[in-house]
């Protein structure tokens, strides 16, 4: 049995294991589709407006991140758990490859791309923290291996890089175009002011 199988069945979920500890896996396991979109929005509204290049820095990064997770499925197939007959299942998922996971590249990505902008690294150091939760919630119900997480953790870094060095850029042809359709959007549908402010990227609000 190789070290990766190994280590996957110290960390996967018993026959025995807690009902709550199970829920609590399942909750976190596909959280990341939501918890992502939800927090860069947050933090685009109702953050400093000087950190939204950075945020579409970061974005840019998560889908470079999940590219570069389509080009490693199609040079390494790693079939997941369950359609080789090791440990228990305990979450729905398709007989698909299993290398790299999408859900915590994404996330890490996020974390660590929040970090290397420095669009909001108190807000990054905490999602990398919850990225390391749901690397475990997958590997426990298993649906991964500890390899696939390894491999998201080194395309999140990469990824995070990458976002880094594109900010300049974004920031100075790609922030005002978005500044512009985001204002515009807020017209459009009427919000309120008190409720979604507008804020000038001139304002210095220095980011959390």
């Amino acid at each position: 049995m190789r070290w990766n199988e190994q280590l996957f069945l110290i960390i996967n979920a018993s026959g025995a294991s807690a009902t709550a500890g199970v829920e609590l896996a399942r909750l976190l396991a596909n959280s990341p589709i939501v918890v992502a979109p939800v927090l860069l929005t947050g933090l685009w509204v109702w953050g400093s407006p000087n950190r939204r290049g950075g945020l579409i820095s970061v974005a840019l990064g998560m889908l470079i991140g999940l590219s570069v997770n389509q080009l490693l499925g199609f040079a390494y197939f790693e079939p997941r758990p369950f359609m080789i007959g090791i440990g228990h299942t305990l979450l729905q998922h398709p007989s698909d490859n299993s290398f790299p996971s999408d859900h915590v590249t994404f996330i890490w990505a996020m974390g660590f791309g929040l970090i290397s902008t420095r669009s909001a690294r108190g807000y990054g150091v905490v999602t990398c923290l919850y990225g390391m939760g749901v690397a475990w919630a997958r590997v426990f119900l298993g649906v991964h291996f500890p390899l696939d997480m390894m491999a998201s953790f080194v395309v999140a870094i990469t990824s995070a890089g990458i976002a880094a060095f594109c900010q300049p850029v974004v920031t100075t042809w790609v922030l005002p175009v978005a500044d512009g359709m985001y204002e515009m959007l807020l017209q459009v549908l009427h919000m309120p002011q008190m409720l979604i402010p507008r804020q000038s990227r001139h304002d210095q609000i220095p980011p959390r």
